[in-house]
């Protein structure tokens, strides 16, 4: 669609809502003054501000600074070269910008919103100062992806695939942050989670007693004792689930492509739809629900003598898998467009998948610690 901002004609992706824009043109929102066809719009209404073509916008910066008042940021009407040769001649520009290389009088260029450099830029206090508030303000691209992705389920897929990135963090980084929280923080709530130890394949999977042949067989060929090799798988194994966690993305996906076949969707919007469920998966299911529940047991353990963990486990496996269902059914028709009827039963079926898809990336995490240990 085309919008008219400060009197130049600018192409953006359809559906855009204000406060996107504002993103996108790299302005901080707090430092900004929007008005709409001739009508202010207020900072709490922009999130819910849909543009369409032939909108006319005037963006007002308010600069710090001086005598305090606000700059209009308009682009001259004769393009970027006129403009700056305009400014040149008058001999009244401080500035050229190293992004677009336009002559500016502002704290902000008025072509592509880049920040004047200033001379203490680079020094350690400013580059945390702005670490920090590019990491920790609540409109910051990771916070308002992450509230997205835990508030409208299957949304930030939807909004990938139609095109409008620039609001969020893209699928994979996302799908890492939430990887990267989880082992972080999964060795201080106590819960040994998806590394799975050998101790686990000898009894507790289906496949216990070819597990424990081929354990002692290769403790046997490496010349260690059992115990000593144990102690190695369980350091490998808890190494390569960092990595091997992305298997289940393209599994999951797979099972997605498969229930919406009739869709005709790429595999790779298959892909951004689980990525984005297993960073969903990751945050609330492994840390929130299991870790904390784990937690909470392990502290109230010389008090409470009856709960084990098995049971615990079960019990929270039935809790996670409503969870995951009725995120689905949301993800689905979000992403997807299925009715209700058709969302519940693929969420009821891609919920017990990820169970088998949980499987088969334990069993490729055997293999792989069996051979590296």
């Amino acid at each position: 669609m085309v919008l008219h901002i400060n009197g130049e004609e600018k192409e953006f992706p359809d559906g855009l809502t204000l406060a996107a824009l504002v993103a996108q043109l790299g302005m901080k929102p707090d430092r900004v003054a929007v008005e709409l066809n001739q009508s202010i719009v207020q900072r709490g209404q922009w999130e819910h501000t849909e543009l369409h073509t032939g909108d006319s916008l005037e963006i007002v910066h308010f600069v710090g600074g001086g005598s305090g008042r606000e700059l209009q940021v308009r682009a001259a009407p004769g393009g970027e070269a006129e403009q700056r040769s305009q400014v040149e001649d008058s001999g009244e520009h401080d500035w050229i910008c190293q992004t677009c290389t336009a002559a500016n009088r502002s704290a902000f260029c008025a072509s592509c919103g880049e920040k004047r450099p200033g001379p203490y830029d680079l020094s350690i206090g400013h580059l945390l100062s702005h670490a920090g508030e590019t990491l920790f303000h609540w409109d910051s691209k990771i916070f308002r992806t992450l509230r997205v992705l835990f508030t409208r389920p299957g949304l930030l897929g939807a909004e990938y695939v139609r095109g409008r990135r620039k609001p969020y963090v893209h699928p994979f980084q996302v799908f890492f942050i939430a990887n990267l929280l989880y082992f972080f923080l999964f060795p201080v709530l106590g819960w040994s989670g998806l590394k799975t130890p050998l101790v686990i394949y000898q009894t507790d999977m289906s496949y216990k007693e070819w597990a424990s042949r081929m354990a002692a067989h290769r403790a046997a060929v490496k010349g260690m004792s059992m115990g000593e090799f144990t102690r190695h798988f369980d350091h490998a194994a808890d190494v390569e689930s960092r990595s091997l966690v992305l298997l289940m993305v393209p599994l999951f996906a797979l099972a997605a492509w498969v229930l919406e076949w009739r869709k005709r969707r790429f595999f790779a919007e298959h892909v951004v739809f689980a990525l984005h469920f297993y960073a969903f998966w990751l945050i609330s299911i492994l840390i929130i629900l299991y870790g904390g529940a784990f937690a909470v047991l392990l502290a109230l353990k010389p008090w409470i003598h009856t709960v084990s963990f098995q049971h615990l486990d079960l019990r929270l496996f039935e809790v996670a898998e409503l969870i995951i269902a009725i995120y689905l059914v949301l993800a689905l028709r979000r992403f997807y467009g299925d009715s209700v009827p058709a969302a519940i039963i693929k969420a009821v079926l891609l919920a017990g998948s990820t169970y088998w898809v949980l499987q088969a990336f334990r069993f490729v995490l055997f293999l792989t610690a069996l051979y590296s240990a």
